[in-house]
This record gives C-alpha cells, sequence and structure tokens, in this order.
C-alpha cells in the first residue's frame, strides 16, 4: 500500500510525497540534482522526471516541496546565489570607494570564472539564460542580477564623469562582462594565459588586477570630455597608386 501511494504522488504519514525518507532530505536531494541539471541541460531541456529519478524522489514531490518545475527552477538561483554569496565572503563590495569597489566587483567575476562545482553553478545558470532564455527569465535575472547590474551602473557613472551618455555606460558594462564570457568558453586562452586550466590564485588575483587596469584605462579616456570632443574621425584615404604602365 505504501508503495502505491508513493507511486500515485499522495501524501505518506510525514506529508511528504518524496517516500519514506524525511522532508529536507527530500527536498536537498531535489534542489542538488536539479542544480546540475539545470547548470548542465538547461530550463528547457531538464525533465522533471529525470531530476526525480536521479533524486530518488516522486514526482508529486517537485510540487509539494517547489509548486512544479519553474518553482523548482526559482529555487535553483536562490541556491545558487547563496553558495556564491559565500564563497566570496571575503570580498568587500560595502565599500564607498568607486575603484575599490570595481575591483571587488571584478574579483567576484574571476571568482565565479574559474571555480568548479557549486561554485560555478550560478555562472552556468547566467550563460543558459543568456543562450537560451527560461519563460521566467525575466524574473530570476530582475531578482538575482538587476542589483548588482545597478550598483555597477551607479558606480560607472560617477567614475564617467558628468558628459558620459547612456549609450556609452552600456557598452562599458558590456564590455566588463564580455572578457568574463571570453575566458569562461575558450580554453585555449585560458592555458595560454596560466599554467594550467584553473590559474593559481596568485594568477587570479594578477588576472583581476590587469582587467582593472584596463577598465579604469577606459574609464579614465572618457571622463570629463565633452561627447563632441570624443567623436572619431574617419581615417584619411590613402592615394591610390598609380596604375602601372601597359
Amino acid at each position: 500500500m505504501a508503495d502505491a501511494r508513493i507511486h500515485l504522488g499522495r501524501k505518506n504519514a510525514s506529508g511528504d510525497p518524496g517516500g519514506t525518507r524525511s522532508g529536507k532530505g527530500t527536498r536537498l536531494r531535489l534542489l542538488q540534482v536539479a542544480s546540475e541539471q539545470f547548470a548542465e541541460n538547461g530550463f528547457r531541456n531538464t525533465r522533471t522526471q529525470d531530476i526525480c529519478q536521479a533524486a530518488a524522489a516522486n514526482v508529486a514531490a517537485v510540487n509539494y516541496h517547489f509548486g512544479g518545475k519553474e518553482g523548482l527552477y526559482k529555487a535553483v538561483w536562490d541556491y545558487a546565489v547563496d553558495h556564491a554569496i559565500e564563497k566570496s565572503a571575503d570580498v568587500d563590495l560595502s565599500t564607498d570607494q568607486d575603484r575599490e569597489w570595481l575591483y571587488h566587483y571584478l574579483r567576484v567575476c574571476v571568482l565565479s570564472v574559474f571555480d568548479t562545482g557549486i561554485s560555478s553553478l550560478l555562472r552556468r545558470l547566467i550563460a543558459n539564460e543568456i543562450n537560451d532564455p527560461s519563460p521566467i527569465s525575466g524574473e530570476v535575472l530582475s531578482e538575482h542580477l538587476a542589483p548588482r547590474i545597478q550598483e555597477l551602473e551607479k558606480r560607472l557613472r560617477r567614475m564617467m564623469g558628468p558628459y558620459v551618455t547612456d549609450f556609452q555606460v552600456g557598452c562599458c558594462i558590456l564590455a566588463i562582462h564580455s572578457q568574463f564570457s571570453a575566458i569562461t568558453i575558450n580554453r585555449s586562452a585560458r592555458r595560454n594565459l596560466f599554467k594550467n586550466d584553473k590559474p593559481s590564485p596568485e594568477e587570479a588575483e594578477r588576472f583581476t588586477r590587469e582587467i582593472c587596469a584596463f577598465v579604469m584605462g577606459g574609464i579614465r579616456a572618457i571622463r570629463g570630455v565633452p561627447p563632441a570632443a570624443r567623436r572619431l574621425r574617419a581615417p584619411a584615404k590613402e592615394p591610390t597608386p598609380n596604375a602601372p604602365a601597359p
């Protein structure tokens, strides 16, 4: 009879449809398995049935603990963000000094790129949302990433000066994150920069400093310069060489 109740997805005596194991244990197993499968396959290509089979849980347990696949996906994002915060606990993002804040922000990005396992979860979820947005992409990105991007935008505006345009700030944000996207997907570039596929702590620190120097160089080039003075002129055309004599 117990097996029949589990098969039908009805709650057992503890109220948990996951079977005889504790409700907390079932929820955690579902969360851990779903984290890896969503990060590996994306939202659309991950099936609830596969998650439950790998987690030794009934399909009804997903509805019971998370309210369905979308609720489970949101919980995975919370889980990933919690681990990212824990991993970067020594990084101070509370400073009022914009340049120092930018350095720490870049260091968090570097840590997320080169970490593996659970520490890489947030980066992989973000990459999936960029490549193949889920039905709730706007919701999860707005909740978990928008506050960080808004803070970055505010700091950049202060550093770039009174003449900066929205377009320039947007380009700067894109340029910052593109550097980490490139190093994430280009393993040969990582091997050229570092001795191994994953840099040592010293190499990661040096990489952060160099990226920060490049970003600050661009900011200094823009700061305090009116837009009209920054317009790039097309290079002068070189004279066409004389045609050879017949």
